[in-house]
């Protein structure tokens, strides 16, 4: 792990007239390098540039990059630096991933330095005779020079003794375009045994090729050769690596037609009650105004004749028959079943009421039911709405401040996951355990404002000291802040803020899974990988809710052991290529990595003399853009 702080601050001090950045790598760099710890990079600012269409790469997706979740833990916190690192995304925005470019928009404002001053900052760095900090130096260069060099990078290590502090450099190369086809095994081993003069080549030679399979899938297969005649062929026993990424646009199902789109409204309505909560315990008039369509008296009379048919009438209710064909065909039976248990089908009557003052008429309406009228259908599910009403009271319950939005929360809740865990256990190939998912995270346990552990434990106490264990008739009062007291020994589950918004973000983790295993199904189909795939994706730390709503693309990417996807890659041609080979003698050891895409692997507006000609452009034979990256370590 780089240490470079203080290399930092040396640099800023004393090359004052250079732009530095600490910083997780830029695209370019981490797909050459593989490494994603953060380096320091030089390079001359330029402003945000001006979106422009870029169609004449529109045809093929960049492969992969690395998930920002192998980078949660860097940071530098406590640090005098910390304002200026810049702690750059993993990963690439929705507009990045529509124009196929292999950098994102803040990385098209970090411009080159002319080779000879990129070379002379880092020379010059040298003769500091520092013995502080350990990690890469890199600075982006303009490529106008002979061997068109784009980029220069000094390592430094660590120093054991005071005179014994040792650096390793790297020079990548622009190698021009050339067509896929033209490039072979040989010509590359060829090529850095050239610059390997009077060393010895290494036996093994790391291969790495991406296949795009659909514009939003990628399937990389990783090998080693030792194989003298070996050529690009991926090897029987290559690893396979899947990267999904998925245009979601969940803030506007609707508009896209998603066949996910009737669980993401019931998590939006989840969402706005809890936020509605909130506000009313905040004492904010916000929280009791209309949240929905316009309701009238006509609309709770209704509702009323609704909840009493439900209640009080007997029904005949088909179970639902599940029969699995498909996940897309399951998700539109899950959407389409009879709902047979009482609080669900209350709770899909009360969200149509959509107005403070007309649930909370609604629930007390249920509950005048409940304690005068003959309920036949009684309900079964273990909410605190449902145990109130199983209750049978005597003295109907008043409820105050957000306790009307809360009852239909938790049965919200409990509606949509067991839709969520019906689509699971249908098809099949995967258990579903909100239990577990619901676990608290080992992250910041600082508790929100709203929480009230003491009245948690009163509820406790209360509840113990009911007569004989008999389920009494209760009601709640409201004393001092909004602070709950428990009269009788209802179950009651006090709102609590940071449980609620690890549902929602959990359960937005378990919704954008639903959609990458429908992308998958669509355009794989195999079944095999459905069940590692659940196992991979939610054994990540989930984003929250808002960030999930706002976000245009979501990232799945795990390694898998399918035969089936090699053989997907048969009839395709690599989008990109990495190869890598190492010699070395007593003294020092070379390491060539030879990159190849077929998009523009650097910003365009810097490299304007790096364009095809006219004739290449329009040529029909698929073409790489190729960089060789030579690194000289010392031993």
């Amino acid at each position: 792990m780089s240490d470079l702080v203080n290399v930092y601050a040396l640099l800023r001090n004393k090359f004052a007239e250079n732009n530095f950045s600490l910083r997780y790598p830029p695209t370019y760099i981490r797909e050459l390098t593989q490494n994603g710890d953060k380096i320091i990079l030089a390079f001359v600012e330029h402003d945000v540039p001006i979106k422009q269409e870029r169609n004449m790469y529109a045809t093929i997706a960049s492969p992969p990059i690395k998930d920002r979740s192998a980078a949660d833990d860097l940071d530098l916190t406590g640090s005098p630096l910390k304002d200026d690192v810049i702690l750059e995304e993993f990963e690439l925005t929705g507009e990045d991933v529509g124009s196929t470019k292999m950098w994102t928009t803040e990385e098209e404002t970090l411009g080159p330095l002319s080779t000879e001053a990129a070379r002379s900052l880092l020379q010059n760095y040298i003769n500091q005779d520092c013995r502080i900090g350990s990690g890469e130096l890199w600075a982006l260069c303009s490529g106008t020079d002979m061997d068109r060099t784009v980029l220069l990078q000094l390592t430094v290590y660590q120093a054991e003794a005071k005179n014994n502090q040792k650096f390793g450099r790297g020079i990548v190369r622009f190698a021009g375009q050339r067509p896929c086809a033209s490039i072979t095994l040989a010509e590359l081993r060829s090529i850095h045994r050239q610059r390997a003069v009077g060393m010895t080549p290494a036996p093994k030679i790391y291969i790495r090729q991406w296949y795009n399979v659909h514009p939003q899938i990628t399937i990389r297969l990783s090998w080693h050769t030792m194989n003298e005649n070996a050529n690009f062929t991926a090897e029987c026993k290559a690893s396979v690596r899947i990267s999904q990424r998925l245009a979601i646009n969940v803030g506007d199902y609707t508009k896209y037609g998603s066949p996910t789109e009737y669980l993401w409204q019931q998590l939006q309505r989840l969402a706005l009650l809890s936020e509605k909560i909130v506000d009313i315990r905040a004492n904010r008039v916000s929280g009791y105004e209309i949240y929905g369509y316009d309701s009238n008296a006509e609309t709770v009379e209704f509702i009323k004749e609704k909840v009493n048919s439900i209640l009080c009438k007997f029904q005949a209710v088909e179970l639902p028959d599940f029969t699995f064909t498909t996940i897309a065909n399951m998700v539109e039976q899950v959407r389409n079943r009879n709902l047979t248990d009482v609080m669900e089908r209350l709770y899909d009557v009360l969200i149509l009421d959509l107005n403070y003052d007309d649930l909370k008429s609604c629930i007390d309406y249920i509950f005048q039911l409940a304690a005068h009228a003959n309920i036949v259908n009684i309900p079964s599910k273990g909410t605190r709405f449902a145990h109130l009403i199983q209750a049978m009271i005597q003295d109907v319950p008043t409820l105050t401040s957000a306790e009307p939005y809360e009852l239909l929360l938790e049965v919200g809740f409990t509606k949509l996951m067991h839709d969520y865990q019906l689509i699971f256990s249908e098809c099949g190939f995967y258990e579903l355990d909100f239990e577990m998912l619901f676990q608290p995270q080992l992250t910041n346990a600082r508790k929100s404002r709203y929480n009230a552990d003491s009245v948690r434990s009163e509820g406790k106490s209360a509840s113990k000291t009911s007569v004989g264990g008999r389920m009494a008739a209760g009601g709640l009062s409201q004393q001092g802040n909004d602070m709950l007291v428990i009269e009788k020994s209802i179950p009651v589950r006090h709102f609590d803020e940071d449980e609620i918004n690890m549902k929602l973000s959990r359960l937005a983790q378990v919704h954008l899974l639903v959609d990458h295993l429908l992308s998958l199904e669509e355009f794989i189909n195999i079944p095999s990988i459905y069940g590692p795939v659940c196992e991979a994706y939610l054994a990540q730390r989930p984003l929250s809710y808002h960030q999930v709503y706002n976000r245009d693309t979501d990232l799945l990417e795990l390694d898998v052991n399918e035969g089936q996807l090699v053989s997907l890659t048969h009839q395709l041609l690599p989008c990109a290529r990495r190869v890598s080979m190492s010699s070395s003698n007593m003294v020092q050891k070379l390491e060539t990595v030879f990159y190849q895409n077929a998009q523009p692997i650097l910003p365009d507006r810097f490299y304007p003399h790096f364009r095809p000609q006219e004739d290449s452009a329009t040529s029909d034979e698929q073409m790489f853009w190729c960089l060789e990256y030579d690194r000289i370590e010392r031993l």
